[in-house]
């Protein structure tokens, strides 16, 4: 197995729910080879599959030579390709102890469904139905591709969620903002190799979900605030890396995150995530809260805090509001509010992946249902239930979309007012993370041709004065 080829930071429970048969040519599975000793992950343009099984474990069989099955990968489709394909995403390839003939596999194929698999191992997508006739087949054929196959589900049952504390919470928070950021670039989210959980053994000085990653660069905070004071366009300051940072990479797409200005969990209240699509010159902000309860059932109780952290983003707003209007296609966006408040009901327990369950609401409605009649308690105090937004929200999916095809957000005019606000909220206490988004640039740029200076004419007669015309 390749060094990289394995991207899960902790056990999980993966059980596939269908199967891939990839036919790919040896030079191209060469390529797919590198790109997993380097990235941990890589993926392949194939015919689309059923929309239902896609974000769902794929069990892929790749042949790299005619009639034989020669590895064996998990895989997902998340997303699909520009191409108008779906995007295969492989990792954990590992290979048969020898080559399977896919023609011995058909003829061990038994049951109503037997015509469906034979159809998808001559290459294409092998329905729920067909799946598991084909490892039957298989562990008949060759029981020792069969354990290698097999070996790659994994069907033990997750550990116990922990107690719920707050360096735990804020554990959650801040992989969730993580996750968001890697969806919204099209990022498989596997690349983040952090734990849903915080462990029961984690040491006491951990500071951020990156404290134990070696890919990240590390140093004092006060390094960022003299790098924001520097005018530099392009938020260059965030592609050097010069301070707490994570890359992931995708295709033609870099996502750089910051987790700035760490604190203890256990002070840390919540965290703030800051959006930058530099693509689409887009800003989105988005403040945590939280439900009580274990399932939510609680509500959540407006209080000082968050009123504080209302009028922070009131006054960015404001600012906002004085530049022109951006006219363009690029800048139209839905509405003019990039703030956001995301409600979460609960923490992701061992066996999740995703976000933590919420629902996304704009600032400006928020501030108009505070004052309706609906968030009235029993006591005439304010709270609000998951429910009391009805279908007045966002999930993470419709919110996700939005943000990464630039309907909501700031305009690209605004954005030269952002650096301000990002140099305020990473001199404060709370945990701020940072993404921006932007397209892979050469490093080798074609020099633009040197401009030639106009000649100035002499004048016919020198020393006289140039006749002035009136209009």
């Amino acid at each position: 197995m390749l060094l990289g080829n394995q991207y899960f930071g902790a056990r999980e429970p993966w059980i596939p729910e269908h199967g891939y048969l990839l036919g790919v040519a040896a030079q191209r599975f060469e390529e797919l080879e590198n790109d997993l000793a380097v990235r941990s992950i890589c993926s392949q343009a194939i015919q689309t599959i059923p929309a239902a099984m896609r974000r769902r474990g794929m069990l892929c069989f790749i042949s790299t030579v005619r009639g034989r099955l020669t590895h064996v990968a998990r895989s997902i489709v998340y997303y699909p390709a520009e191409s108008g394909k779906d995007k295969l995403d492989i990792w954990n390839l590992t290979p048969l102890p020898a080559p399977v003939l896919v023609s011995a596999i058909k003829k061990k194929l038994k049951g109503k469904q037997a015509w469906r698999a034979r159809r998808a191992l001559d290459g294409g997508h092998i329905s729920s139905s067909a799946f598991k006739l084909v490892m039957d087949a298989l562990q008949d054929v060759d029981e020792a591709a069969f354990r290698v196959a097999d070996g790659l589900i994994d069907r033990r049952p997750p550990p116990p969620d922990a107690t719920p504390t707050s360096a735990r919470t804020n554990w959650a928070y801040q992989r969730d903002a993580v996750v968001t950021c890697l969806e919204i670039a099209r990022i498989p989210k596997e690349q983040l190799e952090i734990a849903p959980q915080l462990g029961e053994d984690a040491s006491v000085g951990l500071t951020s979900i990156f404290d134990n990653d070696e890919d990240v660069t590390t140093i004092e905070d006060l390094a960022i605030l003299q790098d924001l004071d520097v005018a530099d366009e392009g938020w260059q300051f965030v592609k050097r890396q010069r301070y707490p940072a994570r890359l992931f990479t995708n295709g033609d797409t870099r996502l750089t995150v910051i987790l700035a200005n760490k604190q203890s969990l256990e002070t840390q209240l919540g965290v703030d995530l800051i959006y930058v699509n530099e693509t689409l010159k887009a800003v989105v902000f988005v403040q945590y809260k939280m439900f009580t309860g274990v399932d939510g059932e609680g509500g959540y109780r407006p209080n000082e805090q968050l009123s504080k952290e209302i009028a922070r983003m009131d006054t960015l707003a404001e600012t906002l509001a004085t530049i022109k209007s951006d006219e363009t296609c690029e800048g139209y966006r839905f509405g003019a509010d990039p703030f956001f408040l995301k409600f979460c009901s609960k923490l992701l327990t061992h066996e999740d992946k995703g976000h933590v369950p919420g629902i996304y609401v704009p600032l400006s409605y928020w501030k108009r249902l505070a004052k309706s009649p609906a968030v009235k308690g029993k006591r005439k105090g304010t709270i609000v239930y998951a429910n009391t937004f009805g279908r007045r929200h966002f999930t993470p999916t419709h919110f996700i979309d939005m943000v990464g095809r630039g309907w909501i957000g700031t305009t690209g005019l605004q954005t030269d007012v952002i650096v301000p606000y990002l140099k305020a909220a990473i001199e404060g206490k709370k945990g701020v993370v940072l993404a921006v988004q932007s397209s892979v640039v050469s490093e080798i740029e074609d020099e633009e041709p040197p401009r030639r200076s106009p000649t100035l004419r002499k004048p016919r007669y020198p020393g006289k004065k140039a006749k002035v015309i009136q209009i």
